[in-house]
C-alpha cells in the first residue's frame, strides 16, 4: 500500500498554509510516488502510456488546435495520476476507472489550462522571468480544482499565494520531475531500447534521412528502422515511468502542503 502520508490531514487553507507555513520535501514526496507507483504498476504505466500517446498524436491531425489539446490531456493524466496516488494512501482500493477525472472536473481543468497558459505565454513574451515565475506558481492549481473544485481563478490564485511562500523549494521540486522523466527516458533506451531495437534491426530496412518525409536539409544519413522503433519504443516506456512517478510526486506534495477535503475524489 501506498504511504499514508499522501492522504495526509484535512484541507488547510492557504490563509492557514501561508500563516503556519509548510516545508517542500522533494525526496519525501519522490519515495512516497516510487511507492505508490510499486504498488499498482500496470495501472500507471498503462494510463501514462495511452495519454502520453495520445498528447503525441493529436498535433499531428490538428496541428494548430493540437497543441493545445496536448497540454491539456497532460494536465489530465497529471490530475488522474494524482487522484490514484490519494486513493492509494487512502485505503489502497483503486480501479483503473479512477485515474480519469468526472466530466465537470476535467472542463474546469481544461479552462484553467488555457487561462494559466495565456498568462504563462504573456509572462514569457514580456520579461522570460514572470512567465517562468507563474510556470512554478500554478503547479497545484489542476489539483486545487480536482481536489476542492475551486473555481479556475480561485485554483490559479491559491496556489501562486502558496507557492510565493517557498517558491525556491517548489521549483526544485518541479526541476526533480523533469530530472525524473528525462532519467527514465534514457534508462527506457539502455535497458529496453537497444535490445529491442537490435532484435528488430534485422527485419526493416536501412533507409535515408533524405527519403523520409521530414522537413530537414539533406544529410545523406542511413538509418535503420528498426533501431529506430526499438529505441523510441524504449524511450517512451522508461519516459512513462517517470511521468508516472513524477505526477504521483506532486499528488504527494499536494496532499502533505494542501491536505485533501473531505469532497475530494480521493474519497469518491
Amino acid at each position: 500500500m501506498a504511504d499514508d502520508n499522501t492522504a495526509s490531514c484535512g484541507a488547510r487553507s492557504v490563509e492557514d498554509i501561508l500563516a503556519r507555513g509548510y516545508t517542500v520535501k522533494t525526496f519525501e514526496y519522490l519515495g512516497q510516488g516510487w511507492n505508490a507507483f510499486t504498488d499498482n504498476p500496470v495501472g500507471f504505466l498503462g494510463f501514462t502510456l495511452a495519454l502520453t500517446f495520445a498528447s503525441q498524436v493529436v498535433p499531428l491531425l490538428a496541428p494548430i488546435v493540437g497543441q493545445l489539446l496536448s497540454i491539456v490531456i497532460q494536465v489530465v493524466m497529471f490530475a488522474g495520476l494524482a487522484i490514484v496516488t490519494w486513493k492509494q494512501g487512502k485505503d489502497g482500493s483503486t480501479v483503473f476507472a479512477d485515474f480519469f477525472p468526472d466530466w465537470k472536473t476535467t472542463a474546469q481543468l481544461v479552462w484553467c489550462t488555457v487561462v494559466g497558459l495565456l498568462l504563462i505565454v504573456i509572462g514569457l513574451a514580456f520579461l522570460v522571468l514572470p512567465g517562468i515565475y507563474l510556470l512554478v506558481a500554478y503547479i497545484f492549481s489542476y489539483l486545487l480544482i480536482v481536489d476542492r473544485r475551486l473555481g479556475v481563478w480561485q485554483a490559479l490564485e491559491g496556489s501562486r499565494r502558496v507557492v510565493n511562500k517557498h517558491w525556491w523549494g517548489v521549483f526544485g521540486l518541479t526541476l526533480a520531475m523533469l530530472l525524473l522523466i528525462g532519467i527514465g527516458g534514457m534508462i527506457g533506451v539502455g535497458v529496453l531500447g537497444v535490445p529491442i531495437g537490435y532484435g528488430l534491426s534485422g527485419w526493416f530496412p536501412e533507409v535515408s534521412l533524405d527519403q523520409l518525409p521530414l522537413a530537414l536539409p539533406a544529410t545523406g544519413v542511413t538509418i535503420n528502422l528498426g533501431m529506430v522503433i526499438g529505441l523510441v519504443s524504449g524511450m517512451m516506456v522508461g519516459g512513462a515511468v517517470g511521468v508516472a512517478v513524477s505526477g504521483s510526486m506532486l499528488g504527494a506534495a499536494y496532499a502533505d502542503i494542501f491536505g485533501l477535503a473531505a469532497s475530494s475524489q480521493a474519497h469518491s
